[in-house]
């Protein structure tokens, strides 16, 4: 069977991280993980445009990347040649071959996060350190700028039942059970500027949200669109602000 989420990111690949630059700014240098020297060995899992894997580059990383999408590998390629089309569960290296592995926005999304945790551990040297991003519940007192969340939690209602996309995420449990140590988590947070309130619209559309209007009834959708950028026309400022855990553990 088809991944939908693999369809997804290869009808998106051109424009991903195009309308904001959202991913760009979780790279790995602002989640301080790059750690392990100059010449250490990283391998970017779900690799996108390349926001952690060039990033790592230029810190002095021999990096390696994977994605899923042959259409995201296709972009990557053009800036980094050691990238190719593989999924997080089934990873094409030998045992021991990475210090670091590192995953963006990934593994809440995949339908068997821990036979992906188990290839990453697979792939690390002993020590080796592990780092990925996922969404997650925002700090106390966090203010996101719009009401996308509460639109989101609204509209979901609507969705097919098989479609729903907000299943929690346990990334200790599944850490702790796959045998991973030394496991901390991290708040991060980003503000982005808009230059006009459709932006925030055209930037679901590049990106996974868009697997939710995808599924959204057309009727639905359109409202969602309405309400959303007539709040923001209401606000003294447009900004797109958001939260993320950043996860780090050690095999």
């Amino acid at each position: 069977m088809d991944d939908p989420w693999i369809a997804l990111f290869d009808r998106v690949a051109d424009s991903f991280d195009t309308v904001v630059p959202f991913f760009l700014v979780w790279r790995v240098d602002r989640c301080r993980v790059a750690r392990a020297g100059r010449g250490a060995r990283l391998l970017d899992v779900g690799a996108g445009a390349g926001a952690i894997a060039l990033a790592a580059r230029r810190r002095g990383y021999e990096v390696c990347a994977v994605d899923g999408s042959a259409a995201m590998v296709a972009r990557l390629s053009e800036s980094l040649p050691a990238v190719q089309v593989a999924e997080a569960g089934a990873l094409p290296f030998d045992d021991g071959t990475f210090d670091v592995v590192t995953a963006g926005f990934v593994l809440h999304l995949l339908n068997d996060p821990q036979a992906a945790l188990r290839e990453f551990k697979r792939v690390m040297v002993p020590g080796g350190l592990l780092a990925f991003t996922v969404v997650g519940p925002p700090p106390r007192g966090f203010e996101p700028g719009d009401r996308s969340h509460e639109l989101f939690a609204e509209y979901s209602r609507y969705l097919p039942r098989d479609g729903r996309t907000d299943a929690p995420f346990d990334a200790r449990g599944l850490l702790a059970m796959t045998g991973f140590r030394d496991v901390a988590e991290q708040h991060l947070q980003v503000e982005l500027a808009l230059d006009e309130p459709e932006t925030m619209w055209r930037w679901y559309g590049t990106h996974g949200t868009r697997r939710f209007f995808d599924e959204l009834d057309e009727k639905y959708c359109e409202e969602f669109r309405q309400r959303l950028i007539a709040d923001l026309v209401d606000r003294p400022e447009l900004v797109l602000r958001r939260a993320a855990l950043l996860f780090t553990a050690h095999f």
